[in-house]
């Protein structure tokens, strides 16, 4: 489907940029190509299973309780938009999605959801390495996307720049939490991304929280999700404080590691892929742009 999807907006971009300026292609052409590529992602949002109430996720490790306001798309619809509608790297952590009411999978302007996965790689300790180096973090972050930008332009995506951080990485010992935000440029776009990053830490797993927008919907997201926090939690049994030595597996993992992703080369920017969204966030013209870019990048290298 993402193939069909760009191959349309390519089409039409193509058809537009190629012809000559007194052959422009005509407009209710256009305005054609643009209907039919409207009724494909419309019938794509009419097969989505919107689901409300408490949802048991990553095979019984997390309970949710899906908060006012917000409807939940299980982990193989959610993979599906993420992966082959949004064009991001697949993932098979992914437990789902918590996206507001009137959520549609393809509309082309911008919205914003939290994907919600399940890392089974053991217990991540914090009895020691908690001090973070922001600018040492940032350094890695940026040089992780420049080499994991060989791999995006390989597969025909947008290549990505880290610009800074927007929230510092913090944790908070209590609730056994780990924030950090970071400022995203993309090709082909003038808007910037925010990538909003939340790790919640377990017995045998951490549970991560993604939410992926524009920089003007971060009081949205700051807005959201303490509710999404307070109603996404680890299973009886399965908290922080439910771990015992010998028993539960330990991972080597450190508080540094998730945010750098350094446990992962061959996703080594594994907290900053939700980007794919940038292919639908900005209407046509984005979209135009953004293909012609990407194609123009692949071909050079």
């Amino acid at each position: 489907m993402r193939t069909l999807l760009l191959t349309g907006l390519a089409a039409l971009c193509l058809s537009s940029a190629a012809a000559h300026p007194d052959h422009l292609l005509a407009e209710e052409e256009e305005n054609s190509l643009i209907a039919t590529l409207n009724r494909q992602l419309d019938s794509i949002d009419k097969k989505l299973v919107f689901k409300k109430g408490h949802v048991s996720l990553a095979d019984g490790h997390i309970d949710l309780t899906v908060p006012e306001g917000f409807l939940f798309i299980e982990a193989d619809q959610a993979r599906f938009i993420l992966e082959e509608l949004w064009g991001n790297m697949p993932d098979m952590d992914v437990a789902g999605m918590l996206v507001r009411k009137g959520f549609r999978a393809a509309r082309l302007e911008n919205d914003h959801s939290f994907v919600i996965s399940y890392g089974a790689f053991g217990h991540v300790s914090d009895n020691k390495n908690t001090s973070l180096d922001h600018d040492e973090l940032l350094s890695v972050l940026q040089r992780n996307m420049q080499q994991s930008n060989a791999t995006r332009i390989d597969m025909g995506y947008n290549t990505l720049e880290v610009t800074g951080w927007v929230m510092v990485p913090y944790y908070d010992t209590y609730k056994k939490a780990l924030y950090w935000a970071s400022r995203i440029k993309a090709t082909g776009s003038d808007e910037e991304i925010l990538n909003y990053n939340l790790r919640l830490l377990g017995n045998t797993g951490v549970i991560k929280i993604n939410a992926v927008a524009t920089m003007d919907q971060l009081p949205a997201i700051k807005n959201e999700l303490p509710a999404i926090i307070a109603q996404t939690r680890f299973a009886e049994g399965d908290t922080y404080d439910d771990y015992r030595e010998g028993t539960h597996p330990k991972s080597d993992w450190s508080l540094a590691d998730m945010v750098a992703g350094e446990k992962k080369p061959a996703l080594a920017a594994a907290a900053l892929q939700w980007m794919g969204i940038l292919v639908l966030a900005g209407g046509i013209g984005t979209a135009c742009f953004s293909w012609s870019k990407r194609k123009t990048v692949k071909a050079v290298a």
